[in-house]
């Protein structure tokens, strides 16, 4: 019963079982590496479709353009040529690999310097910020492309491969940043792209040395060192800001998980509508900006929200809170909409907007640089509504008062220029019963103030 488990369990994990020849497995390999006319438009269809998926934030057709993507062969040869030590393959592989991501990126840039499309939707953002998570999936599916490559029947593996790693998307993400001129696009994507095919490489370097396929050269002790230190050199250069770039992620995940559960507790289930929020995320101080519907909170209040920043992990934080008559802008008045799925709440965000709107055009700072610009001598304008003891007189009946302030330094304006400045009011807050009181009183354009020659 043992000898018969044990036998089971060294088949399972011998990957020489239902391989194919040696002989073959290079040579299938060494066919895939090779540069023809048919891999030429396959590629340059890949690009299309993988770039118009970029750009329309579609992920089936970005998934479209990963599997009928040629790229995969050169990378696994160029494994295969160091496990057999074939430097000729090497360099013919390494070639064709160079030659595709040249022709990748050059026609992705153009697409994208051309499409009025510009702007950089989920699908690119994803692919400018690599971390270790993304060195093990090249890994895993470095392993896994090369033991489907070395099966005597066909299999998904390589489909399966071909979309985990992801090859053609960064390239076309470089693409668009040279097409859009930002840098962090290039130098992020390339990166990617450079952490896909050397792990993919590797990986498949392992492999092909387990099943022990037979070597064009056997190199001395002397030369396998070299290889090996060039290898490790590699390893480490690629890892290390893979590294520090994980470690940032998942900082940067533990933040927003706070915030999210912060926001929850302390404003959604009080029934605090948030209507918008923008979160940014730093190793010295993060910051939280929080936009709500018609709230009015007092200092109090906002010195308390800040004080519970700290029972979430959010130490540090600069919280943020916009009120008074707060004007969001279009796009970000636009990303609340699109946010939003109940129609209730849509109509509410947009009454909010259009009150923020009206508001901001009705604050005394917009209405006292408006009438600067109509008399220079204005300095500040105060706007309000008295409150009445009596019964007789409710809040709604009693007059908006608006209190204007000139310049005390020179004569009082006129009485011409006081009536103008009331007419411009009353239009300007659609209020004809606004009573105005001008300080200093104005002047008629005749008076000679006292002590004046």
């Amino acid at each position: 019963m043992s000898s018969k488990i044990t036998s089971f369990f060294k088949k399972l994990l011998d990957l020489r079982e239902g391989s194919d020849r040696k002989l073959a497995i290079i040579e299938n390999i060494k066919d895939d590496a090779d540069f023809s006319s048919a891999r030429f438009w396959t590629l340059v269809f890949a690009i299309g479709v993988a770039s118009v998926g970029l750009n329309i934030n579609s992920i089936p057709v970005v998934i479209g353009a990963m599997l009928i993507s040629p790229l995969m062969g050169p990378i696994v040869s160029m494994g295969l040529a160091l496990s057999i030590y074939d430097w000729g393959l090497m360099r013919r592989s390494f070639r064709n690999l160079l030659l595709l991501t040249g022709i990748s990126i050059f026609i992705s840039a153009v697409y994208f310097a051309l499409t009025p499309i510009t702007n950089a939707q989920s699908e690119l953002l994803a692919r400018i910020q690599p971390t270790i998570f993304d060195v093990l999936i090249a890994i895993f599916g470095g392993l896994a492309g090369f033991i489907g490559v070395s099966r005597a029947k066909q299999n998904n593996v390589i489909p399966g491969v071909a979309i985990a790693t992801a090859l053609m998307p960064p390239l076309c993400t470089v693409g668009y940043g040279i097409g859009t001129m930002q840098p962090k696009f290039i130098f992020g994507a390339f990166y990617l792209f450079l952490i896909n095919c050397i792990f993919i490489c590797l990986s498949a370097l392992v492999v092909a040395t387990y099943l022990k396929l037979p070597k064009r050269e056997y190199p001395d002790a002397k030369q396998k060192k070299k290889v090996n230190r060039i290898i490790t050199s590699i390893i480490l250069v690629i890892v290390t800001p893979a590294i520090y770039l994980a470690f940032t992620f998942v900082k940067q995940n533990n933040f927003n998980q706070n915030v999210d559960n912060y926001v929850r507790s302390v404003f959604s289930e009080n029934d605090h509508v948030v209507i918008y929020q923008n979160r940014n995320y730093a190793r010295t101080q993060s910051e939280l900006e929080l936009a709500f519907l018609l709230e009015q909170f007092t200092p109090e209040q906002i010195r308390e929200f800040e004080t519970r920043l700290a029972l979430y992990n959010l130490e540090g934080t600069k919280l943020t809170i916009r009120q008074n008559g707060f004007s969001l802008t279009e796009a970000e008045w636009q990303s609340v909409l699109d946010e939003m799925q109940n129609d209730d709440e849509k109509v509410a965000a947009l009454e909010a907007s259009l009150e923020s709107k009206q508001l901001s055009a009705q604050s005394s700072i917009k209405l006292l640089s408006e009438a600067k610009a109509i008399n220079e001598l204005v300095t500040d304008i105060a706007i309000g509504s008295l409150e009445s003891g009596s019964e007789n007189f409710t809040k709604e009946l009693m007059p908006e008062i608006a209190l204007i302030y000139t310049a005390t330094s020179s004569l009082p304006i006129t009485l011409f220029e006081a009536n103008t400045l009331t007419k411009w009011l009353r239009a300007r807050l659609e209020n004809e019963a606004l009573i105005t009181y001008i300080i200093p009183t104005p002047i008629s354009a005749t008076t000679t103030p006292t002590g004046a020659e």
